[in-house]
Protein backbone atom coordinates (compact mmCIF):
# COMPACT_ATOMS: atom_id res chain seq x y z
CA UNK A 1 0.00 0.00 0.00
CA UNK A 2 1.43 3.53 -0.92
CA UNK A 3 1.06 5.98 1.91
CA UNK A 4 -1.31 8.34 -0.14
CA UNK A 5 -3.57 5.59 -0.49
CA UNK A 6 -3.03 4.86 3.32
CA UNK A 7 -3.87 8.93 4.01
CA UNK A 8 -6.39 9.15 1.17
CA UNK A 9 -8.22 5.65 2.23
CA UNK A 10 -8.24 6.45 6.11
CA UNK A 11 -11.69 7.93 7.84
CA UNK A 12 -13.21 7.69 11.15
CA UNK A 13 -15.18 4.52 11.52
CA UNK A 14 -17.96 4.29 13.62
CA UNK A 15 -19.43 0.44 12.91
CA UNK A 16 -16.90 -2.49 13.32
CA UNK A 17 -16.89 -5.45 13.18
CA UNK A 18 -17.02 -7.90 16.12
CA UNK A 19 -14.21 -9.82 14.36
CA UNK A 20 -10.82 -10.20 16.52
CA UNK A 21 -7.28 -8.73 15.63
CA UNK A 22 -5.17 -10.57 15.89
CA UNK A 23 -2.44 -9.66 18.31
CA UNK A 24 0.42 -9.61 16.28
CA UNK A 25 -1.03 -7.41 13.61
CA UNK A 26 -1.76 -4.63 16.81
CA UNK A 27 2.20 -5.24 17.84
CA UNK A 28 3.15 -4.71 14.10
CA UNK A 29 1.56 -1.66 14.08
CA UNK A 30 2.19 0.04 17.51
CA UNK A 31 6.06 -1.08 17.04
CA UNK A 32 6.33 0.87 13.53
CA UNK A 33 4.22 3.86 14.67
CA UNK A 34 7.02 4.34 17.61
CA UNK A 35 9.16 5.64 14.54
CA UNK A 36 6.87 8.59 14.29
CA UNK A 37 8.98 12.26 14.52
CA UNK A 38 9.37 13.57 17.85
CA UNK A 39 11.10 16.90 18.84
CA UNK A 40 14.60 15.92 20.73
CA UNK A 41 13.56 12.49 19.91
CA UNK A 42 11.60 12.28 23.42
CA UNK A 43 9.25 10.08 21.97
CA UNK A 44 6.78 11.62 24.64
CA UNK A 45 3.55 9.13 24.18
CA UNK A 46 2.27 6.45 26.44
CA UNK A 47 -0.04 4.27 25.16
CA UNK A 48 -2.72 1.63 26.76
CA UNK A 49 -4.27 -1.33 24.85
CA UNK A 50 -7.12 -3.01 26.03
CA UNK A 51 -8.77 -6.30 24.33
CA UNK A 52 -11.08 -8.76 25.88
CA UNK A 53 -12.57 -8.15 29.33
CA UNK A 54 -9.98 -5.32 30.13
CA UNK A 55 -11.56 -3.45 27.37
CA UNK A 56 -15.23 -4.62 28.66
CA UNK A 57 -14.61 -3.81 31.73
CA UNK A 58 -13.23 -0.12 30.65
CA UNK A 59 -16.73 0.34 28.60
CA UNK A 60 -18.95 -0.99 31.22
CA UNK A 61 -17.80 1.68 33.73
CA UNK A 62 -17.77 4.63 31.66
CA UNK A 63 -21.30 3.48 30.01
CA UNK A 64 -22.44 2.98 34.70
CA UNK A 65 -20.71 6.27 35.27
CA UNK A 66 -22.52 8.13 32.31
CA UNK A 67 -26.12 6.33 33.65
CA UNK A 68 -25.69 7.23 36.86
CA UNK A 69 -24.86 10.97 35.82
CA UNK A 70 -21.48 11.42 37.52
CA UNK A 71 -19.78 14.91 37.07
CA UNK A 72 -16.79 14.75 34.70
CA UNK A 73 -13.85 17.29 33.59
CA UNK A 74 -11.70 17.75 30.60
CA UNK A 75 -7.86 18.30 31.54
CA UNK A 76 -7.44 20.07 28.29
CA UNK A 77 -9.50 22.17 25.88
CA UNK A 78 -10.45 20.07 23.10
CA UNK A 79 -11.83 23.32 20.75
CA UNK A 80 -11.03 27.07 21.24
CA UNK A 81 -12.75 28.98 23.13
CA UNK A 82 -14.98 30.76 20.56
CA UNK A 83 -15.60 29.79 17.03
CA UNK A 84 -14.80 31.87 14.12
CA UNK A 85 -15.23 31.69 10.28
CA UNK A 86 -14.24 29.31 8.70
CA UNK A 87 -14.02 26.97 12.13
CA UNK A 88 -17.00 27.29 12.93
CA UNK A 89 -18.89 26.34 9.82
CA UNK A 90 -16.64 23.35 9.48
CA UNK A 91 -17.35 22.18 12.85
CA UNK A 92 -21.13 22.37 11.99
CA UNK A 93 -21.08 21.17 8.75
CA UNK A 94 -19.43 17.58 9.52
CA UNK A 95 -22.32 17.57 12.49
CA UNK A 96 -24.94 17.60 9.71
CA UNK A 97 -23.67 15.32 7.94
CA UNK A 98 -22.73 12.67 10.65
CA UNK A 99 -26.07 13.13 11.94
CA UNK A 100 -28.01 13.04 8.72
CA UNK A 101 -26.32 9.76 7.54
CA UNK A 102 -27.22 8.37 11.11
CA UNK A 103 -31.10 9.50 10.57
CA UNK A 104 -30.64 11.51 13.46
CA UNK A 105 -32.91 14.90 13.09
CA UNK A 106 -31.83 18.25 14.11
CA UNK A 107 -33.44 18.80 17.57
CA UNK A 108 -33.19 14.55 18.36
CA UNK A 109 -31.32 15.31 21.43
CA UNK A 110 -32.17 11.70 22.39
CA UNK A 111 -31.02 10.28 19.01
CA UNK A 112 -27.59 12.74 19.33
CA UNK A 113 -27.01 11.05 22.60
CA UNK A 114 -27.46 7.33 21.80
CA UNK A 115 -25.21 7.96 18.99
CA UNK A 116 -22.78 10.15 21.11
CA UNK A 117 -22.83 6.39 23.99
CA UNK A 118 -20.91 4.33 21.02
CA UNK A 119 -18.03 6.50 21.74
CA UNK A 120 -17.36 4.85 25.03
CA UNK A 121 -17.90 1.21 22.97
CA UNK A 122 -15.25 1.89 21.05
CA UNK A 123 -18.11 1.57 18.52
CA UNK A 124 -18.10 -1.88 18.57
CA UNK A 125 -14.24 -2.22 17.63
CA UNK A 126 -12.38 -5.24 19.22
CA UNK A 127 -9.23 -3.03 20.35
CA UNK A 128 -9.37 0.42 22.06
CA UNK A 129 -6.35 2.20 22.78
CA UNK A 130 -5.66 4.81 25.24
CA UNK A 131 -2.96 7.63 24.71
CA UNK A 132 -1.66 9.78 27.06
CA UNK A 133 0.98 12.18 27.46
CA UNK A 134 3.36 13.15 30.97
CA UNK A 135 1.75 16.51 32.88
CA UNK A 136 5.26 18.14 32.51
CA UNK A 137 5.26 17.92 28.65
CA UNK A 138 5.70 21.11 26.72
CA UNK A 139 3.32 22.00 23.34
CA UNK A 140 5.95 20.41 21.18
CA UNK A 141 5.40 17.29 22.95
CA UNK A 142 1.59 17.56 22.34
CA UNK A 143 2.82 17.83 18.61
CA UNK A 144 4.94 14.43 18.45
CA UNK A 145 1.90 12.33 20.32
CA UNK A 146 -0.51 14.19 16.85
CA UNK A 147 2.20 12.38 15.15
CA UNK A 148 2.38 9.30 16.85
CA UNK A 149 -1.58 9.10 16.79
CA UNK A 150 -1.54 9.13 12.81
CA UNK A 151 1.23 6.72 12.85
CA UNK A 152 -0.84 4.31 14.15
CA UNK A 153 -3.94 4.98 12.13
CA UNK A 154 -2.31 5.15 8.68
CA UNK A 155 -0.20 2.08 9.71
CA UNK A 156 -3.68 0.08 10.52
CA UNK A 157 -4.83 0.89 6.61
CA UNK A 158 -1.83 -1.41 5.95
CA UNK A 159 -3.38 -4.04 7.66
CA UNK A 160 -6.90 -3.57 6.32
CA UNK A 161 -7.79 -2.33 9.53
CA UNK A 162 -9.62 1.05 10.30
CA UNK A 163 -9.65 3.43 13.38
CA UNK A 164 -11.46 6.45 14.99
CA UNK A 165 -9.77 8.85 17.11
CA UNK A 166 -11.89 10.03 19.74
CA UNK A 167 -11.10 12.88 22.37
CA UNK A 168 -14.71 11.89 23.70
CA UNK A 169 -12.74 9.90 26.31
CA UNK A 170 -11.13 12.83 28.15
CA UNK A 171 -13.84 13.56 30.52
CA UNK A 172 -13.69 10.09 32.27
CA UNK A 173 -9.68 10.36 33.22
CA UNK A 174 -9.95 9.47 36.41
CA UNK A 175 -12.39 5.84 35.73
CA UNK A 176 -9.55 5.42 32.95
CA UNK A 177 -6.71 5.86 34.91
CA UNK A 178 -7.98 4.02 37.85
CA UNK A 179 -9.13 0.51 35.38
CA UNK A 180 -5.63 1.17 34.05
CA UNK A 181 -3.47 1.78 36.38
CA UNK A 182 -2.36 4.76 34.68
CA UNK A 183 -0.58 7.32 37.24
CA UNK A 184 -1.97 10.54 37.82
CA UNK A 185 1.11 12.70 36.48
CA UNK A 186 -0.14 11.52 33.20
CA UNK A 187 -3.15 13.33 30.70
CA UNK A 188 -5.72 11.24 29.17
CA UNK A 189 -5.55 12.45 25.39
CA UNK A 190 -7.68 10.49 23.63
CA UNK A 191 -9.02 6.89 22.56
CA UNK A 192 -8.11 4.95 19.88
CA UNK A 193 -10.58 1.96 18.03
CA UNK A 194 -9.24 -0.15 15.91
CA UNK A 195 -10.70 -3.24 14.11
CA UNK A 196 -12.45 -4.14 11.05
CA UNK A 197 -15.13 -1.79 9.84
CA UNK A 198 -18.04 -2.52 8.38
CA UNK A 199 -17.75 -0.29 5.50
CA UNK A 200 -21.64 -1.00 4.37
CA UNK A 201 -22.62 0.91 7.42
CA UNK A 202 -23.83 4.67 6.48
CA UNK A 203 -21.79 6.45 8.82
CA UNK A 204 -18.57 4.99 7.25
CA UNK A 205 -19.04 6.10 4.05
CA UNK A 206 -19.19 9.47 5.16
CA UNK A 207 -16.17 11.29 3.48
CA UNK A 208 -15.42 14.85 5.36
CA UNK A 209 -14.80 17.78 3.18
CA UNK A 210 -11.46 19.20 3.20
CA UNK A 211 -10.15 22.98 2.05
CA UNK A 212 -8.07 22.67 -1.18
CA UNK A 213 -4.57 23.59 -0.55
CA UNK A 214 -4.71 27.00 -1.72
CA UNK A 215 -6.86 27.89 1.42
CA UNK A 216 -4.10 27.13 3.81
CA UNK A 217 -0.60 27.07 1.92
CA UNK A 218 1.53 30.00 1.27
CA UNK A 219 4.11 29.77 -1.49
CA UNK A 220 7.12 31.72 -1.33
CA UNK A 221 9.09 31.97 -4.16
CA UNK A 222 11.23 35.00 -4.59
Amino acid sequence: MKVSDAILGRRSMRTFRSDPVPRADVEWIVDHARRAASNGNLQPWHLYVTTGAARQRLVDAILAAIDAGEPTAREYGVYPAVFRPPYDERRKTVGKQLYGVLGVPKGDAAGMARQFRRNYEFFGAPVGMILCIDRDMGQGQWLDCGAFLDQIMLLAREKGLHTCAQGAFGPFHKIIKRLLGIPEDRIVLCGIALGYADENEPPNNLVTERAPAADFATWLDS
